[in-house]
């Protein structure tokens, strides 16, 4: 499982919206979508940490290294 499908596994699970992820972090909708679909294989750690923030995990969860 790549990043991306780890953002929106987790996003699901929380109960957040693309949409309210979006707006967490500063980006689009469109670009939240991009990465759970791996348009963007790159997600910059910058975003990584936003997304992992907002989600209340550890970054490292997106690599699978912790659960």
């Amino acid at each position: 499982m790549n990043v991306g499908e780890r953002m929106k596994t987790i996003r699901k699970q929380k109960g957040l919206s693309a949409d309210s992820l979006a707006a967490k972090i500063g980006v689009s909708r469109s670009t939240i979508f991009r990465y759970e679909k791996g348009d963007i294989e790159k997600v910059p750690i910058e975003v990584v940490a936003k997304v992992a923030d907002a989600l209340d995990i550890k970054p490292a969860v997106f690599n699978g290294s912790e659960s």
